[in-house]
């Protein structure tokens, strides 16, 4: 219950209490009064009705005319007469119900009214004696009448005190309000100071306690932030150009080649630039380190339409473009504008074009091309470009494997699959090394459609996405996952590593909306759901829809395939993830610096940092050094077994 409810139920609850005292207390005393006030008036009249029954007592007919005539009158409730001899005995009493006054009320009021008694003589002589009670109906409906009054009164005095109640604590309240909301904001990464502080002393002391705590962290986030940048530009980025350099270039080559990040594969282009050695001569250092940026800023503008794209300077006078999902005739008309440009700005540095120019050898790689196999035919399309001195360019390109499926092969597999859900769900450990406890499972999938039909998920992504039925994939295999029991994620986290495809689908979002509004609630373990980093750079908005739709239910959000590519992570603080997965070969390649600063800005945002793909205990000992504990990938069967 919040703070508010507590001081507005006490508070409510003393107004009623002391309005109901006081209301009770009157009631009591007008009760009193009421029945005090009749009793005189029944002992006043009874002398007058001792006169008239002493006048009428020699008839009786007279006297039961008499008591029934003052009877009439409504003063009485009962009158009884007794005479000395017995004969004129006679007794009225009202019976009836009273109008207008419901039998609860009577009952619970309960009015007892003393009987008043007299001697009735005529001259000295003793006739009789009667006995009356006064109208308690006149009581009961003065004080049934008052009753509700009072409760009127009541009610509107509770109803108008809770609303200049809630009023007050609204506005006393008002600053622990928004301490709350900037504890809140600290739980999603939002650094909110207070600018309007409080009367309150007490709630003030808080605000500047809050304000102080929110600029620390803050502070934290962004000197680790700075620092990590700094130490990133050190590893990975070319002083000169900006560009990334060959280290950071090899570490990321294995993550663009993944079947699911090229889809249908790409180009890399490898240009080589001749006439160093005169650009240095003829413009001096500065100039000439001015011109290499020019042509860094070059390659980024023809590459700007591709995201997952790495331009790195491998050494002096040598850049690898790195273009996944780059069709060859784009490549082609990429590499005539990088010609283009250069020829002009050997011109406007009035350099000989025979003297400086620039070779480039494209090749188009396959979805199957291995590291190895793309940096060699990459490398011979450079020597064939070195060779043709006219153009300056040569393509390689594949021809497609005659053994390979062709796209209709494919198109068929797939579809039959989402037709009769041929989907395996399979779910791969990520372990705490220090605990051996399963941090969570990373849910993957494959295809089993019986004999000759089974394929692994790296098969059949790349064509999937190429036909545009990624979405369709995820949302049967989600389906199965929310609907069917899978007695291995009971109590436990499983954690989705959603395509790029997926989370730019609209009507993806909204079919996976609809199914976790059916079948969220009845989950019997938590769903977190993961996108690569490079992805959630530049799409921050599409995936924070994401976010947003996880944290309606409860579930969560990590990044995969981290190598701190980003020149500011302040997105992190928008996307607020559990946790970021970096390739363990990455981690390893940080300097002490470096880790140090991606620490710092990950502890300021409570994020864990888990490393992937370590295979052997000697790198799972030196990321324990890091204080890195949670691994994926071949390890973990060691760790399970020990």
């Amino acid at each position: 219950m919040t703070l508010f409810k507590q001081m507005g139920l006490a508070v409510s609850l003393i107004i009623i209490i002391m309005l109901g005292a006081v209301m009770a207390i009157n009631y009591q005393s007008a009760k009193q009064d009421m029945i005090q006030s009749l009793y005189e008036t029944t002992v006043n009249n009874i002398s007058t009705l001792t006169n008239k029954l002493a006048e009428a007592s020699e008839d009786p007919a007279l006297l039961v005319t008499t008591i029934d005539s003052e009877f009439d009158s409504g003063y009485y409730k009962m009158i009884d007469f007794k005479s000395n001899d017995g004969k004129s005995d006679y007794l009225q009493i009202d019976n009836d119900p009273v109008k207008d006054v419901p039998l609860w009320f009577i009952n619970f009021t309960s009015i007892d009214l003393e009987t008043v008694s007299a001697d009735v003589s005529s001259g000295w002589s003793m006739v009789g004696v009667v006995s009356v009670a006064g109208d308690t109906g006149i009581i009961y409906k003065a004080l049934y009448k008052m009753f509700i009054n009072l409760l009127y009164i009541f009610v509107v005095s509770v109803i108008s005190a809770q609303i200049v109640l809630a009023i007050l604590l609204h506005f006393v309240l008002k600053p622990l309000y928004r301490v709350q909301n900037q504890a809140e904001a600290i739980l999603k990464n939002e650094f909110v100071i207070q600018e309007k502080i409080p009367f309150t002393t007490e709630f003030k002391d808080v605000v500047y306690g809050m304000n102080a705590m929110v600029k620390k962290v803050e502070d934290i986030f962004n000197k680790g932030n700075e620092a990590a940048q700094r130490n990133k530009e050190l590893l990975y980025n070319d002083p000169t150009t900006k560009l990334f350099n060959r280290r950071y270039l090899m570490l990321k080559l294995s993550d663009l080649i993944k079947a699911e990040n090229k889809a249908n594969g790409g180009t890399v282009m490898f240009v080589a630039l001749s006439g160093a050695e005169v650009i240095n001569q003829v413009l001096g250092r500065q100039k000439a380190d001015d011109m290499f940026f020019e042509l860094g800023d070059i390659f980024k503008d023809v590459c700007r339409k591709y995201e997952d794209k790495v331009l790195a300077r491998v050494n002096g006078t040598e850049f690898t473009l790195m273009l996944p999902n780059c069709e060859s005739q784009d490549a082609n008309t990429i590499a005539q504008r990088i010609l283009t440009r250069f020829d002009e700005l050997v011109l406007a540095h009035e350099l000989n074009q025979e003297d400086v120019f620039i070779n480039l050898g494209l090749y188009r790689y396959k979805p199957t091309v291995n590291i190895g196999e793309l940096l060699t035919r990459a490398d011979n399309a450079l020597t064939q470009a070195k060779a043709d001195e006219a153009i300056h360019m040569y393509l390689y390109e594949e021809k497609d494997d005659e053994n390979a499926m062709g796209k209709e092969q494919w198109r068929n597999v797939i579809e039959d699959s989402i037709a009769n859900n041929y989907f395996s769900l399979k779910f791969w450990p990520t372990l705490n090394a220090s605990t051996k406890n399963i941090d969570h499972k990373v849910m993957t999938f494959t295809i089993d459609g019986g004999e000759n039909k089974k394929y692994f998920y790296g098969d059949f992504i790349a064509p999937a996405i190429n036909l545009g039925l990624v979405s369709k994939m995820y949302i049967v295999t989600l389906k199965d996952l929310l609907v069917k029991p899978h007695k291995e994620l009971d109590s436990s986290i499983c954690s989705i590593r959603l395509s790029n495809e997926f989370i730019k689908d609209t009507k993806a979002f909204e079919e996976l909306s609809l199914m976790f509004a059916k079948h969220a609630k009845s989950l019997n373990f938590k769903l977190f759901f993961e996108v690569t980093d490079n992805f959630a750079i530049n799409n921050t908005a599409a995936v924070k829809n994401f976010v947003d739709l996880f944290a309606k239910y409860g579930f969560g959000f990590g990044i995969n395939t981290f190598s701190g590519e980003s020149s500011d992570y302040t997105y992190l603080k928008q996307l607020n993830p559990q946790f970021l997965k970096a390739d363990c070969a990455f981690l390893l390649d940080q300097s002490q610096d470096s880790m140090s600063a991606i620490q710092v800005v990950t502890d300021s945002l409570s994020i864990k940092i888990i490393a992937t793909f370590v295979k052997t205990k000697e790198e799972l000992s030196t990321l324990q050094t890091m204080h890195i504990n949670s691994v994926q990938g071949p390890v973990t069967d060691s760790i399970q077994k020990a």
